[in-house]
């Protein structure tokens, strides 16, 4: 493991009154050239362009400042989404909130079975028991029930499996709720059933528990062969405090632009299929509230900022933020001011917590970082596996700088810190010590000759923004 290359720097700008003038006659002619660039091209950008003055600069030995930023980006509110009077599913019991979506659904939902489900082998073997266990009925409403009650009379429920398909959970008679789920979603297709899985949780156990929707001459119904369970869907006062559904195995909306589904408790926005230079995270779909945007699949590489309404109070779990893992190309993301939950500050994002504020995500392809004063601690793994982070600035209103705080920046050279500060490190024996200074591990796995630097940004930089 490398360490950081800790040296404090102090800056002083001594120039003469030739110099400078000399200097700004330089840059007065670099503007108007970059003026004169920017009035014929047809390009934009949501980050302004910025220029710095080089022989600001001061070495004293230990190292350099940084000879190249970037001006943090701030919103442009035109691109915020507009707000409406979309059903605020958060105010529903999940159930409800998922019927809701699922009711507006169209008519292609659950009618293709999922990759990976079953080989082709297996549904020719399985299409032949079904036959047999459907036999006589003539409706989809009279399929759905024989394959219900032959799957909850069958498997016997067991702790010690550990495969799950539909294929081993036929055969071998046995599974946990998954197997079951599995079976019955191979099975509904094979009818000609439009079916798909759900995962959460129900109050028998409050454990992880999986079930199914299965759609029957054209009404929902809500499909728990574990625990013997059949509801229609659209009577939501019968299931709802028994069943807590947190994702399905389906998309459920889609146009040209996303797709959408129930995931993490949420309506959420799963996949951008396409988007300009700036994305706006849309506020509905079909009258309902989006509330998540958690994208599963890679964004398009042309998107460089993200503009979030006060909609979206989720954006991920844990290290499991979609918009940082499949957004690399991102820079910016910025956050409405009526946001309860989140809060953005040039660029990035933030959690709410009172008055003050938790980090959230630094953008993917965020080079300079100035965090925001609202901050007061930077929490272990605050920024985590960041490959283009050249320079973070972090401002005196933190007190504390927490171990791994910064973990896997590889490209980080320069840190700014408070002159005033507490660091939590490691004696010898690993047992936790509190540091007036930077310690070994506070910023781990940063380049091998990044500088930690004392004190706010000099303003000797000057910032010149077009």
């Amino acid at each position: 493991m490398k360490k950081c290359n800790f040296a404090a720097v102090i800056l002083q700008r001594q120039t003469t009154t030739n110099k400078f003038l000399k200097n700004t006659m330089k840059h007065l002619y670099f503007i108007v050239l970059l003026l004169l660039g920017t009035l014929f091209s047809s390009c934009s950008s949501d980050e302004p362009i910025s220029i710095i003055d080089d022989d600001a600069f001061a070495e004293n030995g230990a190292g350099t400042q940084p000879t190249v930023f970037y001006t943090p980006a701030q919103p442009d509110d035109r691109y915020f989404p507009a707000e409406d009077t979309s059903t605020e599913l958060a105010k529903l019991d999940l159930s409800t909130a998922l019927y809701r979506c699922v009711y507006k659904t169209g008519d292609d939902v659950g009618v293709t079975l999922n990759e990976g489900m079953a080989t082709e082998d297996e549904l020719e073997y399985l299409a032949g028991e079904v036959e047999v266990i459907t036999e006589g009925a003539t409706t989809e409403k009279q399929k759905l029930d024989k394959i219900f009650n032959w799957v909850a009379s069958n498997i016997k429920y067991s702790y010690d499996v550990t495969e799950h398909s539909a294929y081993y959970t036929f055969n071998e008679q046995k599974g946990i709720c998954q197997g079951y789920a599995n079976l019955v979603n191979v099975m509904c297709h094979i009818a000609g059933i439009p079916c798909f899985n759900v995962n959460g949780y129900a109050t028998s156990s409050w454990l992880g528990h999986a079930w199914n929707c299965a759609k029957a001459d054209g009404r929902w119904y809500v499909v728990d062969a574990t625990h013997n369970r059949m509801h229609l869907m659209s009577g939501t006062s019968s299931y709802k405090d028994y069943y807590f559904p947190v994702q399905v195995d389906v998309t459920l909306f889609e146009d040209d632009n996303f797709k959408y589904t129930w995931h993490n408790s949420n309506l959420c926005i799963t996949e951008v299929k396409q988007g300009n230079d700036i994305l706006t995270v849309p506020f509905s779909i079909n009258k309902l509230r989006i509330s998540s945007f958690n994208p599963q699949a890679s964004l398009p590489e042309n998107i460089k900022s993200v503009y979030l309404g006060s909609n979206i109070t989720h954006l991920g779990d844990g290290s499991e933020f979609g918009v940082f893992n499949n957004g690399k190309s991102v820079e910016a993301i910025h956050v409405i001011n009526t946001n309860s939950t989140f809060y953005s500050e040039n660029g990035v994002v933030y959690r709410r917590n009172g008055d003050e504020v938790q980090l959230n995500i630094v953008p993917p392809s965020m080079r300079w970082c100035e965090l925001s004063d609202k901050l007061t601690t930077l929490e272990k793994n605050a920024i985590y596996h960041h490959k283009s982070l050249e320079t973070l600035v972090i401002p005196s209103s933190v007190k504390t700088i927490e171990y791994w705080a910064v973990e896997d920046a590889p490209n980080l050279k320069w840190i700014y810190v408070p002159e005033v500060c507490t660091y939590w490190g490691q004696d010898s024996n690993y047992n936790p010590i509190e540091s007036s200074e930077p310690t070994s591990v506070n910023f781990v796995g940063v380049h091998p000759d990044c500088q930690i630097i004392k004190g706010s940004v000099p303003t000797s930089i000057r910032r010149v923004t077009l």
